[in-house]
């Protein structure tokens, strides 16, 4: 059985603009069987399978639907009348256009994965598709010049300005989800509702910088307490204020631990009511002594893994300031 691959294709009267708005004949919108194309194809797969697959059901609900017609022109019509139904395609009543590379970017958009420009195009549709992190480009002549090893869920690409898209059945040889989803900080860009070591490590230098995660600290997950944090950072720093990590926050954060600001002057709040102050960042640590609601303390500059702050606290009998840790359940790293 051939492979089925769906895309945005042409107009009603074979041109690329200048139709009615709307599927006029079936097949502006429409799946086709996989083609080797002449200008060759580059290959992209979603680094997880809930994604590939809601990627292939968008372009399939997409091709079923005789509301969504090809105009380039227009191309962006769908994006707008979607977006406030989720991207689910199948949900449009509204005639409206797109042309190939504008309806992959609802595809992704419908799967989750944000941020691709308005100005979506089959020439800068690889650098984009790369630079949100989710996706693998396949290389190769097995991936390119066949259908046998492709899955439901690929975005074809032309490697020259033509056409895209989306793979709706898996070849014969299909070998699945190839690598794992684990990066470097920096790797890709991050926003929230994404997790993995790399939020964990952006979680832990803004904790470093003196920036609040509440009660979770550095758990990898990045939620609003993270966002509003690298909002605040971004703000701090004469960043727009979006909450999204890229390249350009990175910089700045790298720029901001060399100047060693992180940790001079910041205070831990206990804020959550009494607690221990512990000889390790768990409660297996000794009791060393008890820490009041409203009560401040040095930062010693560090947080553990499970969101335990360090403090520099001056104990009953004790002629000199000692370490201690205290639970993320009762405190909170503070500006002077």
């Amino acid at each position: 059985m051939s492979v089925k691959i769906g895309s945005a294709r042409i107009d009603e009267n074979g041109k690329a603009h200048g139709g009615k708005a709307g599927d006029q004949t079936g097949k502006e919108v429409s799946t086709q069987s996989w083609y080797k194309s002449s200008k060759g194809w580059r290959v992209f797969r979603a680094r997880t399978a809930e994604a590939a697959e809601k990627i292939a059901k968008c372009m399939q609900r997409a091709c079923d639907n005789k509301h969504i017609g090809y105009d380039q022109y227009q191309r962006n019509t769908l994006y707008k009348v979607a977006e406030p139904l989720g991207f689910d395609v199948a949900k449009v009543t509204t005639a409206c256009e797109t042309d190939c590379s504008a309806l992959v970017r609802v595809c992704c958009a419908y799967a989750g994965i944000m941020g691709l420009p308005e100005g979506f195009r089959t020439t800068n549709e690889p650098s984009n598709l790369l630079k949100t992190g989710m996706f693998v480009e396949l290389t190769g002549s097995k991936y390119t010049d066949q259908s046998a090893y492709l899955m439901r869920g690929d975005i074809l690409c032309t490697k020259t300005q033509g056409h895209t898209v989306v793979v709706l059945s898996s070849g014969s040889k299909c070998e699945g989800i190839l690598r794992p989803m684990t990066y470097a900080l920096g790797d890709r860009t991050l926003k929230n509702g994404m997790e993995g070591p790399d939020v964990k490590t952006l979680q832990e230098y803004l904790i470093t910088l003196g920036y609040d995660l509440g009660k979770w600290g550095a758990d990898g997950d990045f939620g609003d307490c993270t966002e509003l944090a690298l909002m605040a950072f971004q703000k701090d720093h004469g960043m727009e204020a979006t909450g999204i990590f890229d390249t350009a926050v990175l910089k700045a954060i790298d720029a901001a631990l060399d100047t060693g600001k992180p940790a001079d002057g910041r205070k831990v709040l206990i804020d959550g009511g009494n607690c221990y102050i512990r000889s390790a960042p768990n409660t297996d640590g000794n009791k060393l002594g008890v820490a009041h609601k409203g009560e401040k303390y040095t930062y010693g500059g560090e947080t553990s893994d499970a969101g335990w702050n360090l403090i520099e606290c001056k104990l009953p009998g004790d002629t000199s300031p000692v370490n201690g840790w205290v639970s993320p359940k009762y405190s909170r790293v503070v500006a002077e």
